[in-house]
């Protein structure tokens, strides 16, 4: 479905940008859409926990996957669309005419679904609280953070240390990335505003403007940073395969994630019994019947 998003807002933006419109003052209450969408299916969604399945476990539910996908690769188009219309510090590589209004309008696509995936993990995070422990760092982001990485690099002296389900160097990246996320979304409404119906001063829009653009920088080096450890090092290859099958061998459990192992172990037995304790209110009933 978002696939099919995708190509049409691709379509829509070719086809506005040849009759010189700009999708930021016709199209903006979609961005709106975008958000309430977001909240929309993250109300209606299931959310699965660390379930084992024979030698594998669910690491990343489909809502889970959904959020970063759609979050990812809007952010991803957003940063190489917005290089190509300049930022704060640098020059603009389309300087006028067509490039710039289909830049700016596969810039609008971009942020749909930015904005979507934004919004559906805000509602789902709210949703389940209990979640966003998880992304929290703790006392040891910092040692952890050291020995993980050094590990990962393979230098020797370095052992990997009892992470929980996300490291504790990812934990410190989402609170930067949380803080850059709320900045671009804030101010991107500020400027989608300013293309449709509100005048602000230009002193105002100036800052929103080098806000926005440093924000997104952040969200770069981030982005940057999460490609690195999370994609290209041989090591975090399983992590990658997990994000988009949804699950990981349970040999990795134990040998990466050894703080998480014991909370899936936790979950499985939790689980367990609720089944059997359903099979054995069943039992009653069943033997009634067939006494008759």
């Amino acid at each position: 479905m978002f696939v099919f998003v995708a190509l049409v807002g691709a379509v829509t933006a070719i086809l506005q940008a040849n009759t010189g419109q700009l999708l930021f003052s016709t199209a903006w209450p979609l961005l709106f859409l975008a958000a309430f969408l977001g909240l929309l299916v993250a109300g209606r969604t299931k959310r699965y926990g660390p379930i084992i399945e024979e030698d594998r476990v669910l690491r990343h539910d489909g809502a889970a996957r959904l959020e970063h996908w759609t979050h990812g690769i809007g952010t991803a188009a957003l940063i190489v669309t917005g290089i190509l219309l300049g930022v704060w510090f640098t020059p603009a590589l389309v300087k006028s005419g067509e490039p710039v209004w289909l830049t700016m309008n596969l810039h609008f696509v971009a942020a749909w679904f930015f904005i979507f995936g934004s919004f559906f993990y805000l509602a789902d995070t709210i949703i389940s609280w209990h979640r966003l422990k998880a992304h929290v760092p703790t006392k040891n982001f910092f040692s952890f953070t050291v020995q993980h990485y050094g590990h990962m690099l393979g230098f020797k002296r370095f052992h990997m240390p009892p992470e929980a389900k996300y490291y504790e160097s990812e934990k410190l990246a989402y609170l930067i990335a949380v803080l850059s996320v709320f900045c671009l979304i804030v101010t991107g409404i500020f400027k989608v505003l300013a293309h449709a119906t509100l005048g602000l001063p230009p002193t105002v829009m100036h800052v929103m403007f080098i806000v926005h653009d440093v924000a997104g920088m952040l969200i770069l080096l981030f982005l940057l940073a999460h490609v690195f450890f999370g994609a290209i090092i041989p090591d975090s290859w399983p992590g990658l395969h997990a994000m988009l099958s949804g699950y990981v061998s349970l040999d990795k459990v134990k040998k990466d994630y050894p703080g998480w192992y014991p909370d899936v172990l936790a979950f499985q037995a939790k689980r367990t019994e609720s089944s059997e304790s359903v099979s054995t209110d069943a039992q009653p009933v069943m033997a009634d019947e067939g006494e008759e």
